[in-house]
């Protein structure tokens, strides 16, 4: 989607999708936090926006603060909200829509108008203190004042997490052109995309281009997913990647892409992996996920966290789906057997996370 000239615009329907992710992955990382003992919570918005749409409907701004507000009466810790738009008539926009919202006094909200995400969350960083835990929706219209740089560091507190709107389809386009360089050094954190250019088959350039910034993300952040978004043409428009060094911050996230429903309007997949494309449905597809476990640990002992631990952070599915479908399965058919299982344990239980399992070559 081409930058609005207007200071509001139509709400498509891949930015309900994004915007339905978001509001689910924030109504449970704002209580998670916060009831964990975090005193300061940070969400930031670094391509804001007016706060609402032509028709009406809310921008994610209003969407990020209405899921703190939902667990309110929770919350004890101070919940900072800084809403970054550079564009000085959709900020001023933007104040009156979130004064309206009535919210308790630790919900304090910053609207930096007329600046740069990068310039703003400088600042913010720039105060020379321990960044709290933060999470940072960077969701620009281009490519550019999104350097990898920053990105970096922001992951490189404990507890912060990024969710990024990675423009492909714009960032495809220009990238042999010369005039545009510095900003994709920048964008990718090294000059290892120029190598991509000679690429000519749309698949693998594709792949090429998501799989190097993917490889960046895996330098700053254990879990990184990548979420594949494709119009009605079946084109590709971007891919939302999400980064957290936090296994119950990529469970939840992952829990919020298998929840969105889908509309028809677009295709919306788990693209991490190119051999292992999964368009979300309502019910996953437990034999790919089948042979994923066995395939990995073949004639290899592991633990049941161990297992977990490669669904979450290697697979497109969920926590959920590997134990009672997956593990109780493979016992049954005698292709794993746990080694050290507590006293009185039941068959096809794996609630003990330290429990061994052999898996037969």
């Amino acid at each position: 989607m081409a930058a609005p000239k207007t200071t509001t615009w139509c709400l498509e329907p891949h930015t309900r999708a994004k915007h339905e992710i978001l509001r689910r992955y924030l109504e449970a990382w704002t209580p998670i936090l916060s009831l964990g003992g975090s005193k300061h919570l940070i969400y930031v918005d670094g391509f804001a926006g007016p706060g609402r749409y032509d028709g009406g409907e809310e921008g994610s701004p209003l969407i990020a603060l209405k899921a703190a507000l939902a667990h309110r009466d929770r919350i004890e810790a101070t919940v900072s909200f800084l809403f970054i738009e550079r564009d000085v008539e959709r900020a001023r926009m933007l104040e009156a829509v979130v004064a309206e919202v009535e919210r308790p006094s630790n919900f304090p909200i910053k609207v930096a108008a007329g600046k740069q995400f990068e310039e703003a969350f400088g600042e913010l960083l720039g105060r020379g203190q321990q960044l709290p835990p933060t999470f940072a929706f960077i969701d620009p219209f281009g490519w550019t004042g999104i350097p990898f740089s920053l990105v970096k560091r922001i992951l490189s507190f404990p507890r912060c997490e990024v969710l990024v709107n990675f423009m492909y389809e714009e960032i495809n386009r220009f990238l042999g052109h010369a005039d545009q360089h510095d900003n994709l050094d920048k964008l990718f954190g090294c000059q290892d995309w120029r190598k991509l250019t000679a690429i000519q088959g749309p698949a693998q350039r594709r792949a090429a281009i998501h799989g190097l910034y993917q490889r960046q993300l895996g330098t700053a952040a254990k879990y990184v997913r990548s979420f594949e978004m494709r119009n009605d043409k079946d084109v590709t428009d971007y891919f939302l990647f999400f980064a957290t060094n936090s296994p119950k911050g990529i469970a939840k996230m992952k829990e919020a892409m298998w929840k969105v429903d889908e509309s028809g309007e677009f295709r919306f997949s788990d693209a991490t992996n190119p051999t292992q494309g999964l368009l979300f449905s309502q019910k996953p597809d437990f034999d790919a996920l089948r042979r994923l476990i066995v395939t990995r640990f073949a004639g290899k002992e592991t633990t049941v966290a161990g297992v977990e631990d490669f669904v979450l952070a290697e697979t497109p599915y969920r926590e959920t789906h590997y134990k009672k479908q997956m593990l109780a399965m493979l016992e049954r058919e005698g292709k794993m057997s746990p080694v050290n299982p507590p006293a009185g344990r039941k068959a096809g239980t794996y609630a003990e996370p330290t429990m061994r399992l052999r898996f037969v070559p």
